[in-house]
């Protein structure tokens, strides 16, 4: 009997539990895209890609702004990142609207793993509430490009990236984005890595042409001791055994204050932690028009303007007419040192725009 009333009770909770995915208008089609409006329709979304099949591509638009506020509820309405690691390619144009209030449970992005064409996005925290990362890994191959595209992050993110964690794969482009936030290490967790990219962890770009354009980050980072912070990317991979890879970072900047204990010591990178560029292959890395301005306090172990570890100079490092801020400790052969006030003319910039 009392089997059969726990079961019963069981059932009547779930049928009480709310369903709170709408499916929004489109077909998810080129010509008929799903036509996004409501935080539900991100739900329902989640829904359908294990679904899905991997060889349909799935084309989304936003067509108003968003307001997900909800999720700072939890309970039905627990945010966690929408994956599409079964190999969809996936477009979402944001069109400029806005995706509000956005609070993933722990570290976490609007989109999980996928080859992702992510344009046009906004996403605003809410005030004194964490928010989301774009992507956790943007895939990128001959047949499914991979790229973001215009995209805007504001506000506060927790032990993660702002913009993505890992990109990976050949003819990677990242044009237009803007990353205005606060990065917040958290509590120290053994095993964790104690090392942080502002934009982006990894950069393995195995081939093809690569670029990254008109993308910058601008805000803090708060850390905890022996900690290392790189502005643009932590690592940088270029090539594998087979193939040649290049990258072009151009017209590119980073502008952070590494907050921390006075006695901490930590180690700040303005744009790259390290660059391993492949011995096998000829692989070419091509930086032009980018500035680093960073601030750190004078218990840095270690620091550089724009990369601290470079492996394999034998392939081909190309930097041009770039600039960082002179501060304390901040030393690099890469780029030219200007002060405060030559970096505020106009004139200081060579060959730019």
């Amino acid at each position: 009997m009392k089997k059969i009333l726990l079961l019963s009770f069981l059932a009547s909770f779930c049928l009480f539990a709310e369903d709170v995915s709408v499916k929004p208008a489109g077909e998810g089609t080129k010509e008929s895209p799903y036509l996004f409006d409501r935080l539900e329709n991100f739900f329902w979304l989640r829904q359908q890609t294990s679904e899905m099949d991997p060889n349909v591509p799935v084309y989304c638009k936003q067509i108003k702004d968003i307001d997900a506020s909800a999720t700072q509820q939890g309970g039905d309405y627990a945010w966690s990142d929408i994956d599409f690691s079964k190999n969809n390619l996936f477009a979402y144009d944001g069109q400029c609207f806005t995706i509000y209030g956005l609070e993933p449970n722990e570290k976490g992005a609007l989109f999980g793993t996928g080859y992702f064409q992510l344009k046009n996005i906004r996403i605003q925290g809410a005030e004194g509430k964490k928010t989301c990362a774009l992507a956790k890994c943007l895939h990128s191959s001959n047949n499914k490009t991979g790229f973001f595209e215009n995209c805007h992050i504001r506000g506060l993110l927790v032990k993660t990236p702002a913009l993505v964690g890992t990109v990976a794969g050949n003819d990677v482009r990242i044009e237009n984005c803007v990353v205005e936030a606060e990065i917040d290490e958290g509590e120290i967790v053994e095993g964790e890595p104690r090392s942080y990219g502002a934009l982006m962890t990894t950069l393995h770009l195995r081939g093809g042409k690569n670029i990254i354009k008109n993308t910058c980050f601008k805000g803090k980072v708060k850390v905890k001791p022996e900690t290392l912070v790189s502005g643009l990317t932590l690592i940088l991979s270029l090539g594998t055994t087979y193939y040649n890879a290049e990258v072009t970072i151009e017209d590119c900047y980073t502008d952070f204050i590494v907050e921390c204990d006075p006695d901490d010591r930590h180690s700040v990178v303005g744009l790259i932690g390290a660059a391993f560029l492949d011995y096998n292959t000829n692989t070419v890395l091509n930086i032009e028009r980018c500035y680093t301005a960073c601030e750190a306090s004078e218990s840095i172990v270690y620091s550089a303007a724009f990369i601290y570890q470079l492996t394999n100079t034998v392939n081909t490092l190309n930097i041009k007419d770039c600039y960082y801020r002179e501060a304390p400790n901040f030393t690099d052969d890469l780029a030219i040192a200007k002060t405060d006030e030559e970096m505020k003319r106009q004139a200081t910039f060579e060959n730019w725009d």
